[in-house]
């Protein structure tokens, strides 16, 4: 087996090395064969398909080339033209706009400013337009601009510098910034476009023309009298004619009184007659009524009126405001009526009237010698209805003092202690009086409490603190109703109508009252037959409710006194046989009502039924009263 394996490799050796492959059997050859084949005489078409139509894809860098090639002679193109042309392109960058003028002014006063334009461009601006506008007053406000009128420029050619005059007027207080807004409006050459540029000038108001300084304390107490001052002092020219200054105060502040008097209202002042030399100082008091720690806030405005209302400043040229703190007082002393703290009393006049005064020591220290003084005024003040109990009653001086002889307790006060002390006063009565009262009845009170303290080293320091209080006097409105007899049997007889006129009465005492209605009801047996010619007042009857009603609108002060006031309808009476030998009611209770102007009181009052007892007839004779068979 291995024999013949190496017979066949040294075979196999010899036909490699053989040169001429002697050694090699030559191999048979096939035998070829002949085979027709059908050759068409022309090429067949073959059918196009739609991959055979489609382009080749264009790469993505290939795109990107052909662009950048494209956007590069384009460039090469514009530039070349712009070159040719000159360069016309416009831009605000190249234009230069520099205010020459003084950056400080007096408020009030003429401020002239040269406005510099400078064209730094290759092409014109054409149609330029300059505009001006700043602040009018001394506030920023949207609608509170003065524009002035749009200066045409024209053409501004390339490389022009124009110069342009402008006059302004500027408010405001001292170091307060104002800024002036100028704006160019062009068109670029060859172009409809509008382009604007705008510059922004500040200002600063060196001096104010008109300055206001309110003097006041910066700690208050609760509704304790206060006094303030507001000066206006003119510095430079008044800015017109009608300058006026409006003082607005909180809300809890009580207007009493300002001299000189306002006027408009009770806190605006004309300042027509204000000069340099002449400030004008104005000066208001009332009270502030709020809780300790309050702040309330005053403000002062001097400018002109809005023209659409008088009574509100339009155009401020300045402006100030004025905080003050309730602070508790060192001595409490608060005036109550029937036990009520309130504000504003109200009172029946010719009625007993309790009032109480509750006073404390807020110190930390011990009070001595303490005194409390009540101080008695007003034109329904009335010196022979006052019980002092135990104080002394000044009548000479219409006052009531309390000290430590007549409560021994106000000898030495110690920290933190508190009374109460208390009187009676009777408010003057006005009914059927014929003293005239113009500006409502009223009884003020005015309460001083004050004593000693001890203060560094031995010296004693005196602290005093002051309440008031108003009592108004409600008017006194009443009403009375009376029947005469009209026409049918007298007395009046079963079964049968008699007629009767009944006549409803006012009288009213020192106050006008308002939104007054009068109103009754008619028995069953009562029949409505109405008003009679020539009646003025308003009567109705609602036959569902059985009423009659007199609406009677506004009753002036001293009705039943100066002037009468009246209405009367008819009614009949057709009584039935129980009612024999009684005598019948003609009219219910009338309840008359109205809202006393001056103390915005709603009042009531009443007046009883009437019947066929006819006291107010001259005709009537007694018996007549009974119904009769």
């Amino acid at each position: 087996m291995e024999g013949n394996n190496f017979t066949k490799i040294e075979d196999m050796k010899r036909k490699l090395y053989d040169p001429k492959g002697l050694s090699s059997k030559p191999r048979p050859e096939s035998t070829f064969h002949s085979q027709d084949f059908k050759v068409p005489n022309e090429w067949k078409k073959a059918p196009i398909t739609d991959n055979d139509m489609r382009k080749p894809k264009t790469s993505f860098f290939k795109k990107f080339f052909i662009g950048a090639v494209i956007f590069f002679v384009g460039a090469i193109g514009f530039a070349y033209y712009m070159y040719s042309k000159g360069g016309v392109t416009v831009s605000s960058e190249n234009i230069d706009m520099k205010v020459i003028g003084n950056a400080f002014t007096k408020g009030g006063e003429d401020l002239p400013l040269q406005i510099e334009i400078s064209n730094r461009n290759n092409a014109n601006l054409d149609s330029a337009n300059l505009l001006v506008e700043y602040p009018r007053g001394a506030r920023d406000a949207l609608n509170d601009i003065v524009r002035l009128p749009r200066q045409s420029l024209g053409t501004i050619l390339k490389g022009q510098v124009i110069t342009k005059p402008v006059l302004i007027k500027l408010y405001g207080e001292e170091k307060l910034i104002r800024t002036v807004k100028i704006t160019l409006e062009y068109h670029p050459q060859g172009s409809n476009a509008v382009f604007t540029k705008e510059l922004q000038y500040p200002i600063t108001i060196s001096l104010a023309p008109l300055s206001v300084r309110i003097d006041a304390p910066d700690t208050v107490t609760s509704d304790q009298p206060l006094s303030f001052v507001a000066t206006t002092t003119l510095n430079t020219s008044l800015p017109a004619e009608n300058t006026t200054l409006q003082l607005t105060y909180p809300t809890n502040f009580v207007f009493e009184s300002a001299r000189p008097s306002p006027s408009i209202g009770k806190n605006m002042w004309s300042l027509s007659s204000l000069t340099q030399a002449n400030p004008i100082a104005i000066t208001v008091k009332g009270r502030i009524i709020g809780q300790d720690g309050d702040q309330p806030v005053f403000h002062a405005y001097i400018g002109t009126p809005d023209p659409s209302n008088s009574s509100e400043i339009s155009v401020v040229y300045a402006s100030l405001l004025k905080t003050m703190t309730i602070a508790k007082p060192f001595i409490d002393a608060r005036i109550l009526v029937s036990n009520q703290d309130l504000p504003v009393y109200t009172a029946a006049g010719g009625e007993n009237v309790s009032v109480q005064i509750s006073w404390a020591n807020n110190l930390p220290n011990r009070i001595s010698n303490a005194q409390i003084i009540l101080n008695m005024s007003g034109n329904a003040f009335d010196k022979n209805g006052v019980n002092p109990l135990e104080g002394y009653y000044d009548s000479l001086n219409s006052r009531i003092v309390w000290d430590k002889n007549s409560i021994p307790e106000l000898a030495s006060v110690e920290p933190g202690a508190s009374g109460t002390i208390s009187f009676n006063i009777k408010p003057l009565s006005f009914v059927g009086s014929r003293t005239i009262v113009r500006d409502g009845p009223q009884i003020a009170l005015d309460v001083s409490i004050k004593g000693s303290q001890p203060a560094s080293g031995s010296s004693i320091s005196d602290i005093n603190n002051y309440s008031k209080k108003i009592i108004k006097i409600v008017s006194d409105l009443q009403i009375t109703s009376s029947a005469t007899s009209m026409s049918g049997p007298m007395p009046p007889k079963a079964e049968s109508e008699t007629r009767y006129k009944v006549l409803w009465t006012l009288s009213n005492s020192v106050n006008s009252i308002n939104q007054a209605q009068a109103r009754s009801v008619l028995p069953i047996y009562v029949t409505w037959v109405g008003t009679q010619g020539g009646e003025k007042e308003k009567i109705t009857y609602n036959s569902t409710t059985r009423e009659v009603i007199w609406d009677i609108g506004t009753i002036k002060a001293r009705t039943g006194i100066d002037t009468t006031r009246q209405a009367s309808f008819i009614v009949a009476l057709k009584p039935s046989l129980s009612q024999v030998g009684s005598v019948p009611q003609l009219m219910k209770d009338v309840f008359l009502t109205g809202i006393d102007s001056f103390t915005s009181t709603s009042l009531k009052n009443s007046t009883g039924p009437i019947n066929t007892f006819l006291s107010n007839d001259p005709t009537f004779k007694s018996g007549n009263e009974r119904v009769v068979n």
